[in-house]
């Protein structure tokens, strides 16, 4: 059974895809940005001649529509799977040797990424789809070597049952008052730094100020790294304080940590 098989949308006549059909008339008179082509099967010939940035803005339409926060639409998340399906379906070639389910996990994790995308951050819908696909099939699957290179947090990470006493032993731990406050500690160690050289007094205040922009926005993590410190939202706050551009901002931040991190693992091994 292929991968359209297994999601309902290898029949344009009928089922989930039937459904996509009929609703695109409906999305094209509500979006202008969606009035692309009359039926929605003609849309994948329209994808593969049209610019990037109109596909993309048809795609995250797809996805925004689709989206538990977003329209929760289980008709245009099924679209935008049946779009991606080419994808899907080499990705399910590519790792046929792994399991004879393979197009079954495959569905399964198409699905998930297309309800779960992230719509409200992210572009390139495709791209991100197709690829957090194929790294969570292959986490799935327990591919331990492949991920170690993907995704290394995840490959070392060890799963505990509920009833582990480990959780225990954790929120034990997390009752327990802190015996220095996280901001005490990153006043310290900035103030080392600079007086160090690792940083200076310009990149400890750039610093200091992503840290205080993505408490104040509430940032918990972002693709670009670095535990939201890094975060697009917090940047732009920063580079706006001090005149100078976005990326600006981001590659400095980076910079810095990377020679803390440098300058922590030389003081350790001292």
């Amino acid at each position: 059974m292929s991968v359209a098989a297994q999601l309902g949308l290898d029949d344009p006549a009928r089922g989930l895809l039937a459904q996509a059909r009929t609703d695109w008339a409906v999305w094209r008179r509500r979006d202008p940005r969606l009035a692309v082509v009359d039926d929605l099967l003609d849309l994948p010939s329209w994808l593969r001649a049209a610019d990037r940035e109109d596909v993309d803005d048809v795609l995250h339409r797809l996805a925004h529509l689709g989206s538990p926060t977003g329209g929760d639409d289980i008709t245009a998340a099924g679209a935008l799977a049946w779009v991606l399906l080419p994808g899907a379906s080499l990705v399910a070639h590519r790792l046929r040797d792994m399991t004879p389910r393979i197009d079954e996990c495959v569905a399964a994790q198409l699905w998930i990424e297309v309800r779960s995308f992230a719509w409200e951050r992210r572009r390139k819908v495709a791209a991100n789809i197709v690829m957090n696909l194929r790294r969570g099939v292959l986490r799935e699957l327990g591919a331990v070597e492949h991920l170690r290179a993907v995704d290394p947090t995840w490959a070392h990470a060890i799963p505990l049952a509920p009833e582990a006493d480990l959780w225990r032993v954790l929120d034990a731990r997390a009752a327990e008052p802190l015996a220095v406050e996280p901001e005490d500690e990153l006043a310290e160690l900035l103030s080392w730094a600079t007086s160090h050289r690792v940083i200076d007094e310009h990149d400890r205040e750039l610093l200091v100020g992503l840290a205080e922009a993505a408490c104040q926005m509430e940032v918990t993590r972002s693709r670009e790294g670095r535990g939201g410190l890094c975060s697009r939202s917090g940047s732009s706050v920063v580079a706006a304080r001090h005149g100078i551009s976005e990326a600006t901002v981001r590659r400095r931040a980076r910079r810095s940590m990377r020679a803390l991190a440098e300058a922590y693992a030389r003081q350790i091994s001292a």
